[in-house]
């Protein structure tokens, strides 16, 4: 078997699968990146499996504003500090009201006070609340035209710079971050109505530029792209993400399809330094990366051994032991050997290698997913290094089904 890994790398949600690394003897030097001019993965090798859920550029809308005349009657005739008070005159006028039948049934004519009254202090709350409403309703009338020209004027605005942005991904020039920028101007709205779609717009600006003039000129692809995050309006720490996700995305494509040799990490490494990221600024590439690392060309015939603290059974070897932490919260240490997946605990965890049917790690909050057929549900928790252990697991599986004579 092998396990998946799925990761979120800006403009997509990517899912793989992970088998053995090939020996770096064994990778080409093939220099053309895995990363298309859109930022799609280009798959070198047919027998990956991966998935990649390719997030369209958002189209940004004016929110529609909120009025008093989609709240309920009954919700503005007990709201507030009147709430008490209104259900209490009601309350009262409700039982005048059936003391007025009643006298009237017994008594004649004189329950017809009762019953009026009654009627009055009913109606007081219904009667106050309409007013207010039909108050609130006509100052909304009349700000209502004011509104809808605001609102038609801020769609203009945003529908011209949406179209800036769509000249800018196909023209990023001098005079295309100009117009961006001059349209950028002009908005009136929150950040968050239009950021995402200018995000979009310079990780594509970012990926087409990259492809056309190579990794060699990474600086001034970096550049280009800070000046269109400028122009574009973003903040500063928007800006900085835009230009990590499209190198995590140069990188993990390669880790994906197993070609991360020498060449190809000038490659990445050409990216990274021609963007100005430090290897502490995107500390989960930079572990995964290490992490792919140290598994090359590992496989059952040099399978790591470690110390652990559990007792093993016969014929039985510890190949990793790391803490973790379970979904609870609850902090422990985890034990792959060759025949077990064991959680420490007060009531210990074993989970028969053969037993496991599906590990996935999200590699965005170094989290595992352990799916086995003697397990009720399925085993969470975070760990350190999530790729690796998944790894050891997954060589372990493939350790037990080979004869008894090699375990």
């Amino acid at each position: 078997m092998s396990f998946t890994i799925q990761k979120s790398l800006g403009n997509s949600l990517f899912r793989f699968a992970v088998t053995r690394r090939r020996e770096l003897r064994s990778i080409d030097h093939n220099t053309e990146m895995s990363t298309g001019p859109s930022g799609e993965f280009i798959r070198h090798r047919p027998e990956i499996f991966y998935s990649a859920d390719l997030r369209q550029i958002h189209v940004p809308e004016v929110p529609p504003p909120r009025t008093l005349s989609a709240t309920p009657f009954t919700a503005s005739l007990l709201e507030g500090n009147r709430r008490l008070v209104n259900l209490g005159l009601m309350g009262f006028g409700a039982l005048l009201l059936l003391l007025g039948f009643a006298t009237l049934a017994s008594k004649g004519s004189a329950g017809w006070v009762w019953i009026i009254l009654g009627l009055i202090l009913i109606g007081i709350p219904l009667v106050t609340t309409a007013l207010k409403r039909r108050v609130v309703i006509q100052s909304e009338m009349r700000k209502h035209k004011e509104r809808e020209e605001r609102d038609a004027r801020n769609r203009e605005l945003l529908a011209a710079y949406t179209t800036s942005l769509e000249r800018l991904r196909e023209d990023p020039s001098d005079t295309t971050l100009a117009q961006v920028l001059a349209e950028n101007e002009k908005l009136d709205l929150p950040y968050a109505v239009w950021a995402d779609t200018a995000i979009g717009t310079v990780l594509y600006v970012g990926f087409s530029t990259l492809a056309k003039v190579g990794p060699e000129r990474a600086a001034e692809v970096a550049a280009l792209m800070d000046r269109s995050s400028d122009a574009a309006g973003l903040i500063a720490e928007d800006a900085r993400a835009v230009k990590q996700a499209l190198y995590s995305t140069i990188l993990w494509h390669f880790l994906a399809d197993d070609r991360l040799g020498a060449e190809q990490l000038k490659i990445v490494r050409a990216v990274q330094e021609g963007f100005g990221i430090k290897p502490e600024e995107v500390p989960i590439d930079t572990s995964s990366e290490s992490q792919f690392e140290r598994l090359r060309g590992v496989d059952h015939r040099n399978a790591p051994r470690c110390d652990s603290t559990v007792p093993l059974n016969l014929n039985e070897w510890c190949m990793h032991s790391t803490p973790i932490r379970l979904r609870d919260g609850t902090e422990t240490t985890a034990y792959v050997t060759n025949k077990r997946f064991i959680v420490e605990g007060a009531k210990q965890l074993d989970v028969p290698v053969p037993k496991i049917d599906d590990i996935n790690v999200d590699a965005d909050v170094h989290f595992v997913t352990l799916r086995a057929s003697d397990l009720k549900r399925a085993l969470e928790f975070t760990a350190t290094e999530p790729i690796y252990l998944a790894a050891m697991l997954d060589l372990a599986t493939r350790l037990d089904d080979r004869p008894k004579s090699f375990a």
